[in-house]
């Protein structure tokens, strides 16, 4: 099994978590509801990353388990697997949504025009690439 890219944005989200903005384009810090809204898209961002790190997982692990299962009823093993494949399924839509507010909030703090036919979520990790570097 292959191990999980780290998030992209680890480094940048451990400064603004510690308040040293120092070494951050000042565009994005200098005022407090850019950094609040900036924190909140990465800490929504990192949520995003380990639901779908999760999600990958489980649903891995259960197709690998369920390969050579004999017909009937399932095993408690596999029963486990489905019930943690759903959990991660529904922490993924939560932190996707959360995603969306936050990348919401961030476009109109900083004043960003999202284009027709983009959507907000597309358009705040293009921003991210962007603002932060192509990660």
């Amino acid at each position: 099994m292959a191990t999980p890219e780290p998030f992209a944005y680890a480094e940048t989200l451990a400064r603004l978590d510690a308040g040293d903005v120092a070494d951050l384009p000042a565009e994005l810090v200098d005022t407090p509801p850019k950094r609040e809204a900036l924190h909140a898209l990465l800490k929504a961002a990192e949520a995003v990353h380990r639901a779908a790190v999760s999600t990958t997982h489980v649903s891995d692990a259960l197709r690998r388990d369920q390969k050579f299962v004999r017909p009937g009823a399932p095993s408690p093993h596999l029963v486990r697997l489905r019930q943690q494949q759903a959990a991660a399924r529904q922490a993924t839509n939560q932190a996707r949504q959360a995603f969306i507010v936050a990348a919401d909030a961030l476009v109109r703090v900083f004043g960003l025009a999202v284009p027709a036919r983009v959507g907000v979520e597309a358009f705040a990790q293009t921003w991210l690439c962007g603002a932060l570097g192509a990660k």
